[in-house]
């Protein structure tokens, strides 16, 4: 009698449970001959297994074969059956110009891992007793890169070490290159080369490092290392909205990451020493043609009325919840915080938004999409090969269950798969048993994707990031039994009408692979209807500076460029101008025109780097939107620039060097006579009254601070703080230009204050921001 899973030992039962959620999801659209021939197959591979690992001659103890003694070759050689282009020969030598250190910008499809191979074996050259340590993301391809280094190295088995996905290798005596999982690397990486001695030896490899930003990196970060190499087709990392959230981002969320160079990933892995985009593998032949095709569908009747309601409450909800600086995925970020929590309304809007998202994953033109081109594609090649993509793990079983039930060879991909299972997916797919293949996401990163003739991006996220990778996951390099090349072609849906239209505003997909490789269409009823030719994508992103031109321009009018373009200032009301890390400039009379002539004088403004645009963003019925303001002639410049020196005997009003006005802060309040507070913890608390210091020069001092301040503001500077710097300095700044106000009678430390006990009715609890 065969063995039954429960008859098994623990890996049977663990297998079993594995794969039970998998035949639940799809047992509704099984036959019960289907569900038996499954449990059998399942049945005979285990057992096989099971049977493979029982054999006194299974795998063999490589170790023993060769010895006790492992010999490890002089010279690497890991890039065995490749002889590098010269756009590779290129990028290896940026990185060696560059102090060793920096990261590879390269696409998807172009061979990252090549190019990582050939840098570490040109270094060993040099530095004989050099370590690898080659961080990932994903189990699978910690075993890619295992499978690249024994199909082209010349290292022995030994020699490599693995760490993660039950792994636990480490720096051995005879280990060169240790593979890590990050999660794994995370904990371990530091220790292990520490307790090695080897980082003055180490290369760490950080592969698809855009996906490394997170705390865990940053632990991986503390390993000591002579040689750092990161290795992503998008490295600069950003504040990607999670699948419910990207309607909801703003434009600005993509744009608004820190600068790559200033970036942890920058500072730590070095700067982008070496980029090849999509026009320039095209133009260079590494990357074969292809064609994009843009299909917007129309939501069904009552889709449309469902999605209409659910946009007028997600906008009444924005308007009363987002600020000038919480809106986009601000917003989203603070609704999930423990403030945003407690708030009702902000749990409705999150709840909103994410109905809405799964409306449009849902809507059923979206299906049927997928099988008119599936089926005009078959008809035209009957070995046609395609990869679809989704978001949602659920859409893709609903997907791959309705085209089972039309009849398509087709498997499905994701991460709630067990690894195996994931791996056969893969392995029928390229086999062509299976002619198509679901998945949600997990092959946009990290898989070895077979070639295939077309990629369906069913639904998507926002993410400019995840665009680029799904493209670089289907351009793999084919050709035909005549020898002539395939040319991929890639379909891409989104809801016309709808917040999926969004992502068209975040890249100008003509700019990024040729306006020649898109062509976009409207179908209304897909069933019922051929694809309406547009001319253009549904929306644009944001002119940049450079495309405006000035003379449109008016003060007061809506601003046709990029929102987001140029660094960010604030003025407060005492016309006082700091930049985003609260550094003073010096005083501007033609910004202060700009900003006087505005109706709402304090707040944020931008400045663009190239035309000095100045705008301001401001609240409208329709969100918020960017005001032109004007343009400068001249630059603004830092007041630290400045080299004022310390005045010797200043006197009440007399003009302060500007770059000097630093030091603590204390607010000024008309209110009390005493005027000079300071607020802690939500209170107020002012100073302590002149004929209670004991000593005769500080009441001295403290009356005649508190005389000129009053004094000031008759005169029609309505200032609300002062700064004490270290020399003890009392000092207001009004538009720019600083003026001596007094010595503090405490010096550097300023003025004393009341405590709560002593002045409870001075007290004033500070509204907290909803």
């Amino acid at each position: 009698m065969s063995p039954t899973f429960e008859d098994a030992n623990d890996s049977a039962t663990t297998y079993s449970a594995s794969t039970e959620s998998v035949a639940d999801s799809v047992t509704a659209a099984l036959t019960p001959l289907e569900e038996l021939l499954l449990q059998q197959l399942q049945q005979v591979l285990f057992w096989a297994e099971k049977k493979k690992e029982g054999s006194p001659h299974g795998t063999p103890d490589l170790a023993a074969d060769l010895g006790n003694e492992v010999r490890l070759p002089e010279c690497w050689d890991l890039t065995r059956g490749f002889v590098l282009h010269d756009w590779q020969e290129e990028c290896v030598q940026k990185w060696f110009d560059n102090g060793r250190r920096g990261v590879i910008k390269v696409v998807t499809g172009a061979g990252k891992t090549i190019l990582a191979l050939a840098i570490a074996q040109r270094l060993q050259k040099t530095h004989p007793t050099l370590r690898l340590a080659i961080v990932v993301p994903t189990i699978v391809l910690l075993n890619q890169w295992l499978d690249e280094l024994a199909d082209h190295s010349n290292l022995p088995a030994q020699a490599i070490g693995l760490m993660g996905g039950g792994n636990q290798d480490g720096f051995a005596e005879t280990t060169r290159i240790l593979i890590c999982v990050l999660n794994s690397a995370a904990k371990k990486l530091s220790e292990l080369v520490q307790h090695a001695g080897i980082g003055d030896d180490l290369l760490l490899i950080v592969d698809e490092c855009h996906r490394a930003g997170a705390a865990e990196m940053k632990k991986v970060f503390r390993t000591r290392r002579a040689f750092s190499l990161g290795l992503s087709a998008t490295p600069e990392r950003t504040d990607d909205p999670a699948p419910e959230d990207e309607d909801n981002a703003a434009v600005s969320d993509e744009k608004d990451a820190t600068l790559f160079d200033d970036s942890t990933l920058g500072q730590e892995l070095g700067p982008v020493v070496y980029e090849l985009n999509y026009a320039q593998a095209i133009s260079r032949g590494v990357l074969p043609p292809f064609q994009i095709v843009h299909y917007g569908l129309s939501l069904g009747p009552k889709e449309r009325e469902t999605y209409d309601g659910l946009c007028r409450q997600i906008k009444d909800l924005r308007q009363e919840l987002e600020t000038k600086n919480r809106k986009g995925l601000a917003l989203i970020r603070w609704c999930r915080s423990p403030s945003g929590a407690k708030n009702p309304r902000a749990l409705q809007f999150l709840s909103l938004t994410s109905e809405r998202k799964r409306l449009l994953y849902r809507m059923e033109d979206r299906f049927n999409t997928v099988l008119q081109i599936l089926r005009r594609a078959v008809s035209r090649k009957p070995d046609t090969k395609a990869i679809l993509f989704h978001e949602s793990i659920d859409e893709v079983m609903g997907l791959f269950a309705r085209l089972r039930k039309e009849g398509y060879a087709v498997v499905a991909e994701h991460s709630g798969f067990p690894d195996a299972m994931r791996a056969e997916s893969l392995r029928l797919f390229r086999k062509g048993t299976a002619s198509v293949i679901v998945s949600a996401k997990s092959l946009i990163e990290g898989f070895n994707v077979p070639s295939a003739d077309l990629g369906i991006i069913v639904a998507a996220s926002a993410s400019v990031r995840q665009r680029v990778q799904t493209l670089g996951r289907l351009l793999r390099r084919n050709r035909t039994q005549d020898g002539s090349e395939k040319q991929a072609t890639l379909y891409v849906l989104y809801a016309a009408g709808t917040v999926d239209e969004l992502i068209y505003e975040k890249a100008d997909w003509e700019q990024f692979v040729g306006a020649d490789r898109n062509d976009y269409f409207l179908w209304r009823s897909v069933n019922n209807s051929e694809p309406l030719a547009l001319p253009g994508p549904p929306r644009r992103p944001p002119l940049d500076e450079s495309k405006i031109d000035a003379s449109i321009l008016k003060p007061g009018d809506q601003y046709v460029g990029d929102p987001d373009q140029g660094d960010l200032y604030s003025i407060d009301t005492q016309g006082t101008v700091r930049d985003e890390n609260g550094s003073l400039l010096k005083a501007h009379e033609q910004l202060r025109g700009l900003l006087q002539n505005h109706h709402k004088s304090a707040g944020r403004f931008r400045v663009t780097p190239k035309n000095r645009f100045v705008t301001k963003l401001e609240k409208t019925p329709d969100g918020w939107q960017a005001i032109y303001l004007g343009r400068l002639d001249l630059p603004l410049e830092l007041a630290v620039d400045q080299n004022g020196t310390l005045p010797a005997d200043p006197v009440p009003g007399v003009a302060y060097p500007l770059n000097l006005a630093t030091g603590k802060v204390f607010s000024v309040l008309q209110r009390d006579r005493r005027l000079i507070a300071r607020k802690l913890h939500g209170q107020v608390h002012f100073v302590v009254p002149a004929d209670q210091l004991a000593d005769p020069e500080k009441q001295k001092s403290l009356r005649q601070i508190q005389s000129y301040l009053a004094e000031v503001y008759a005169r029609g500077h309505h200032i609300n703080k002062i700064t004490v710097n270290d020399a003890g300095h009392a000092i207001y700044v009004f538009n720019n230009e600083a003026y001596f106000v007094g010595f503090a009678p405490e010096g550097a430390e300023g003025f004393m204050f009341e405590s709560p006990s002593e002045s409870p009715a001075q007290q004033l609890t500070k509204p907290e921001n909803p």
